[in-house]
This record gives structure tokens, sequence and C-alpha cells, in this order.
């Protein structure tokens, strides 16, 4: 469909267009244009998904606490900005760069190092006594949810996403959203469309039901039946009337479930906006749109209601998206299925329609449901979209805005569209990829999704509480956009979907003390929380959970209170929830991890024997409880020496004569071993050749070099040889 260059002439051009379909009681889903992107070697990527890496910054700076009893004269060399001391402790030059508060020290190395090495130097500067504690200077981020699907924030992406800023006024501000819930499995949607295709990027899919009774219409060879999937919406030219044009199949409903539920952190696509609720695929249109009486019996079906012939929903669904709509009052038959519905707990959302009229279609005008229209990225109402005095509240929905002058030319002929997922075929299905829309058929998933996710922290909300807290929580209209103009007062809705703020009305906000610890075995750990109940209500409840995943089973203390504890067990890494309620009913949770670890244990390393100015190599070796990676470091060695944070000693040169004591220690990333120690012997070789004891390999392997092993074996031989030249004589 073209898009009308201004409400009057749409509504003009669609009036006889209209007539036609209801007079056959045909119902065209409200989508306006479609662009296909398909997307190379998307199915390997969904077989098999990398794992997600975090960058180790370089480091450049160690902040470092002297001990409040042992390192007096260390702070206040620090103080006077001497690090002297220190650099002679890590053999590397450091310079004072601030204090810090608390009585901690910021000083800068010379030159960056890695993450390792960093932890190595840390370690030994620990060993001396002086120093309570040093650790590198990281480098931290924002822990925002940010999705890796590509689709997300490629511009101009999932736009219609994002917290509105600069020439993005209409973004709906998900992510803010997402930091309470990414919705609950418990929540179900249903989509009343086209069908859902089975996709890479779609899968949290119900059992549903294909209510289409007319083989004409369903394009799959057959009536109503238990496959909701989407075999193509084409049609030939005149299918759909005389002279009706032919039409590609839109994949209608599988880009409206991926606006509500697409897979998130997945690395396709883009996401949905409550990615872990359910979907219900309930399909009632077809080549050239849905018969009103297929759509009634899909909405009570979806509801939980029985339907002759159709086998019993066991899935009942919270909310119904309905994409879809013709002109004309809210009919009799619709206003019941509605009714019957609404009775279920049900929450029916439509769209206002697309025909750029003060008039919204039927069944989004029948009472009780959430009438939505839609608007463009500057949050101007899209020129295609139907306002009228139903309307609930607007979403986006891609296009040009009703007043945008510069919309076609500052993007494309239809402006930026909706991302969400589709098919490559032209008529019957294909491979997955993802698609751009426009139309009140995608502003209307927008407020579903965010539906679910306010029923994903209340599940008790009402279809009318829920309208109300949308209406309250609804941005307002910028000014100079069309919804603002004195004739259209009433017409638009509350204002502009804002998922934030709709759930920020909705649940409590909670917060944990410490998300992240670090504990030894066998001791108490608190776990603590907090939370601030919604503006005129008090919080009632807290509870503390244990994973069900966790490695084993912990006994909460007090897991009913805001501050709960447990002992440790030997290892692992243990998840909990705090769940905080508010008085209404309306909870939201926040997690903590406790990582229990065990320092790493070393093996013993023998006396090792070397001659003067020969060359040692040792491989050190000490294992971890917990499975950690080591670094491995030296409290003292002698010069020349070196230990590698992978464990290998070396020593070239080796100098003076005698023994020499090395102390070592292994770490992982949250503490050190006890010491470990071994003696080095380096022999003088040409002061007692014969006798001298052979060199000899440390029990973690290594031992004397080659050229130490050579000059004994020589004077051994050549003692033996005089010895034999004596006895000649």
């Amino acid at each position: 469909m073209v898009f009308p260059s201004g409400r009057q002439a749409a509504q003009i051009a669609v009036s006889s267009a209209a007539a036609l379909l209801f007079a056959t009681y045909a119902i065209h889903s409200l989508a306006d244009t479609t662009v296909l992107h398909s997307k190379a070697g998307a199915h390997a990527a969904a077989a098999s998904q990398p794992a997600a890496t975090v960058p180790q910054w370089p480091i450049e700076r160690l902040i470092v606490t002297p001990h409040p009893t042992r390192g007096g004269k260390l702070s206040l060399q620090l103080q006077q900005n001497d690090a002297s001391r220190l650099s002679a402790l890590a053999n590397a030059p450091l310079t004072v760069e601030r204090k810090l508060a608390g009585g901690s020290h910021l000083l800068k190395l010379a030159q960056p190092i890695t993450v390792d090495e960093a932890r190595a130097l840390a370690a030994q500067l620990q060993q001396t006594g002086e120093v309570q504690a040093v650790e590198p200077d990281l480098l931290m981020q924002a822990q925002s949810v940010m999705p890796n699907d590509p689709g997300y924030a490629t511009w101009p992406g999932q736009w219609h996403y994002q917290p509105p800023g600069g020439i993005n006024r209409g973004g709906a501000d998900v992510p803010a959203a997402w930091e309470l819930t990414l919705g609950s499995g418990t929540v179900s949607v249903a989509v009343i469309d086209t069908g859902i295709r089975p996709h890479a990027d779609l899968q949290r899919l119900l059992p549903g039901y294909d209510f289409i009774s007319s083989t004409t219409i369903s394009n799959d060879g057959n009536g109503r039946d238990t496959d909701a999937t989407d075999p193509g919406d084409y049609a030939a030219v005149g299918a759909c009337g005389s002279g009706s044009p032919a039409r590609n199949s839109s994949w209608h409903g599988t880009h409206v479930a991926g606006t509500i539920a697409a897979l998130m952190n997945n690395g396709l696509y883009g996401t949905g906006i409550a990615p872990n609720v359910r979907i219900l695929p309930v399909r009632a249109l077809g080549r050239c749109g849905g018969y009103t009486s297929d759509i009634i019996d899909g909405i009570r079906w979806a509801a939980g209601i029985d339907v002759p012939g159709a086998p019993r929903n066991l899935n009942p669904a919270r909310v119904i998206n309905l994409s879809l709509g013709s002109a004309g009052r809210c009919s009799a038959a619709f206003q019941s299925a509605v009714n019957d519905a609404m009775a279920r707990g049900a929450i029916l959302v439509a769209a206002a329609g697309n025909a750029g009229a003060n008039s919204v279609y039927q069944p989004a005008n029948c009472s009780g449901v959430i009438a939505v229209t839609a608007h463009a990225i500057d949050g101007d109402n899209a020129d295609y979209a139907n306002i009228g005095a139903e309307t609930t509240i607007s979403a986006p929905g891609g296009g040009c805005g009703t007043l945008s002058m510069t919309c076609a030319s500052g993007y494309t002929t239809d402006g930026p569209l909706v991302y969400s997922l589709g098919n490559t075929g032209a008529t019957r299905p294909q491979a997955d990829n993802a698609s751009l829309k426009s139309g009140t058929s995608m502003a209307t998933p927008h407020v579903v999704g965010t539906i679910a996710l306010m029923l994903s922290v209340n599940p008790s909300l009402t279809r009318a509480e829920v309208t109300s807290l949308l209406r309250s929580a609804a941005r307002p209209f910028a000014p100079g956009t069309t919804c603002t103009l004195p004739e259209n007062a009433g017409l638009c809705g509350a204002g502009l979907l804002d998922a934030r703020a709709a759930l920020q009305v909705v649940a409590p906000v909670v917060q944990v003390t410490a998300a992240s610890q670090v504990v030894a075995p066998s001791t108490t750990v608190n776990l603590s929380g907090s939370a601030e109940a919604p503006m005129g209500r008090r919080i009632v409840r807290y509870q503390w959970q244990a994973a069900a995943s966790n490695l084993k089973p912990v006994t909460l203390l007090n897991a009913t209170s805001a501050n709960a504890s447990f002992v440790a067990p030997s290892t692992g890494v243990y998840a909990f929830t705090l769940t905080a309620t508010d008085d209404l009913g309306a909870s939201a949770s926040m997690g903590a991890t406790v990582r229990v670890n065990s320092v790493p244990l070393l093996q013993p390393v023998a006396t090792q024997q070397l001659a003067f100015g020969g060359t040692l190599n040792v491989q050190l070796h000490a294992t971890d409880p917990d499975g950690d990676p080591l670094v491995y470091h030296a409290a003292n060695l002698p010069v020349g020496a070196s230990l590698s944070p992978t464990g290998l000693l070396n020593w070239r040169s080796a100098a003076p004569v005698g023994g020499q004591n090395i102390v070592w220690y292994a770490s992982d990333n949250d503490g050190s071993s006890l010491p470990g120690q071994f003696t080095v012997q380096v022999m003088d070789v040409t002061r007692s050749s014969a006798v001298a004891p052979a060199s000899s390999s440390g029990g973690s392997g290594g031992g004397g070099s080659m050229a130490g092993d050579l000059m004994l074996l020589a004077g051994s031989v050549l003692a033996l040889v005089r010895r034999q030249r004596g006895r000649s004589r």
C-alpha cells in the first residue's frame, strides 16, 4: 500500500475499498510496507554461538593500601609522593599519582602490563607485610542490558526501542525497562495474525491453532487444524477482488511476534521487547485477509474459551495482539468476543488502522480494547496512522510523521521502519531473515510487549490497571507535532509509549548491597538488599532464594528478610535472587552471586643443583581446587632470575656459589597460596670437581642446565684418567 500524502485524501481513497472488505467480512492485517534484508549464515550462527569475551585492557595503575600497623613508614613515604620503596620491591619504576580516600594511593606504572602480570606484581608486593592490599586499577563498564543481536544497535536498527534523544523522539525507552525484567515464561501472549514461521530467533512458542476455515484464504490446502505456521499470504492478480494487484507474502505474524518476543543475546537479527515470554500463535489471516467469524473464534480460543471443533487451549493468553482491522463501528460479534475474553482476564490490544483517518477501525474501537496509533522516529503521528476518541496510546510504527517535512529526504521515501523478523520467500516460505515494516500493526506489539513486561513483575494487574498505568506513564507529544494541534485534541491517546516509565510505576526497585562476592570455604556469607516501592505503596515481603542450578544446596538463614546468610560450601559459584513485593502484589527481583574460592596448592620442589655460571630452568606446578587459571610469582629471586606468570623459573649465569632460597606463590583471580620454598645450590666445579655431586632435577621437573652437567662430567672423566695413569706406572 502506498502511504497517503494527507489524512483527508487517504480517508477518501480507502472508503470504497473498506466497504468492499467489510461486505465480504474480510479483514486485512494492518501493515503498510515491507523491505527484506537477508542474513547469510544465520542458521550456522544459530547452531554454534560463540561465548562473549571480555576485553582485557592494559593495566597502567595500581591501587596500594599500606598495612595499618606494619606499613606506617611506607604510608608516610607515599604521602610524600615517594614510591622508591615500592619500586624496589616491585623491581619496576612506580610513581605516586594521587592519594585516595580510605588511606590508599594510586601508583602509576612506567609501562602498561597485562592483567596477569599485574596480579603477579600485586601478590608480590603484598608478601612484604607492609602492604595490606594491592589491586589493578581496572577499567569498569556500565552494566546495562545491551543485546548483542546485530540488528539491535546498527543504525537505524531497532531505533523504536531506544530512549528518546536527538532526532529519535519516538523511541519507547525499552532498555531501561529491561533493567527490571526481560519478561517471565509464565506470561503467554497470543498473536492472532497470519500464523508464525518457525524461526531461529523465535523459539518460545506454545501449541497454536489455525482458525482459517476457507481453503481459498488459507493457502495451505486445508481448513482449520492444529498447524498455526504461516504458509504465506501471497495473492495473484484479481484474487482479492476485481482488479486487485498481485502481492507477495508478508510474513506479518512473524514480524509482529518478533517485536514481542524475539530472543535476546543469541547474535541473531534483533531482539524482542519481552524475550522471555511465550507466544501463542493463532492463525486467522491468510490470502486477502481473514473473516470476522474466524477471528472471533481465535479471540475466544486464545483466552481459554472452548471453541467447537478446536482442541482446548491449555495455555490461555494474558495478552492478545490484534494487528488487524477494518473500517466501521465495533460489530456486535466483535464486542461479544472481546467481552468474553476480558471476562477470562485477557487484555486485548489492537491496531487503530492505516487510513490516515480520524476514525479508529474495529476491533480497536470496541469497548475495553487498548487501541494503538503509530508515530514515526521524530515522535510525530505517522501519516498513515488512524486516530480517534478511542485511541489509548501511540507507539513506534515507523514511516514518516504527518507534519514531517524532511522525512523522505532525510531517510527514505517511507522513513525509518520497524525492524523485526521475516522470511526470504516471496510466496512460499524459504529462509529465516529480518524485515522492515511500518504500520499500526507494528506499533501494537510494542504496547503488547510492554504489557507483558508489566505482567511479568505483577501478574495480578487487571486490564483497567494496565490501561491506567500505560496512560500515566506515557510521554507527552512533542511540541509542533500532529497530536498537539487543537483539532486533534483527545484523538491521539495519552501520549507516546514509554516502557521504562510503565515498569517503574508497576514494580518496586530492588538493590543488592554486594551483587558479587568472593569468599573462602566455610565462612558465613551475608546477603543484604533493600527495595523501594512505587509512590504510595510499601514493601511488605522480601524473599531470598538460591538458584536451583547451584552446585550444592545451601541453607539460607533469615531468607524472608532483606538480609540473609549462609555458610559457604567448599567450592563453586552460587546464585541467589532477592525478590521484594509491595502491598499491591507487585514484585521485582535482583540477583547476587557468591564465588567460593579455595587458595591454590603448591607442589613441592626438590633442591636444585647446577654449576656456577650455568642455567637453571624449573617448571613450577600448583593445582587450584576450583579449577581456576593460575599466575605464578616469587617473593625473592636471585639477580638474573625470572619467574614467568606460567611458572617457568629461569636463571642464567647462576652466581654466586652457595645456596639460594626461593620463595614462591601461585594465585588465582581472588587469592594467593601459602608460600612454597626450595633451595638452589650453585656449585664451584673448579674447586672440587672429582667429588662434586651431580646436578639434580626438582620434583616438579626442570633441573640444572646441560652446560653445568657437561662441566661436572668432564671433571669426573679427567679424575678417572689420572687414576688410570697412576696405576699403569
